[in-house]
């Protein structure tokens, strides 16, 4: 949900647990555009990277603020992220990730405000690896 516009996405990827650590990596196809998204999550921070159509590093740790130079179909723009809640909470086949932001871009103009909710689970394929 971005400024209260909610909004539903479903995708096929790879989702790996391991040592605490949440790493998830899959491609969107929004419009003609290609973006790959990688994940990685801990029980305290999340990092999400996308690159193509879409590129931007985003870090939502509740303990800083952070820069994000956000890139999409060329039109560049730095915001300053702050996460004002986030958590993991492990699923018996995945994990669900949950945080608040907020992207402020020095403009004066209101901040725009987020929240986002992952539910990665894994398939249910025979032929499907544990390990990805």
């Amino acid at each position: 949900m971005i400024d209260g516009d909610e909004a539903h996405y479903d995708y096929q990827g790879e989702y790996r647990q391991k040592g605490g650590s949440y790493n998830i990596a899959y491609t969107d196809y929004a419009g003609n555009e290609i973006t790959k998204v990688a994940i990685e999550a801990t029980e305290t921070a999340m990092l999400l990277h996308r690159v193509g159509g879409i590129t931007a590093d985003m870090m939502f740790d509740p303990t800083v603020e952070t820069v994000v130079k956000y890139d999409a179909l060329s039109l560049r723009h730095g915001f300053l992220l702050r996460t004002d809640a986030y958590r993991v909470t492990e699923l018996e086949n995945g994990v669900s990730i949950y945080s608040e932001y907020s992207l402020n871009d020095g403009s004066g103009q209101p901040e725009i405000s987020g929240i986002q909710e992952m539910t990665i689970t894994m398939m249910e394929d025979a032929d499907h690896e544990e390990s990805v």
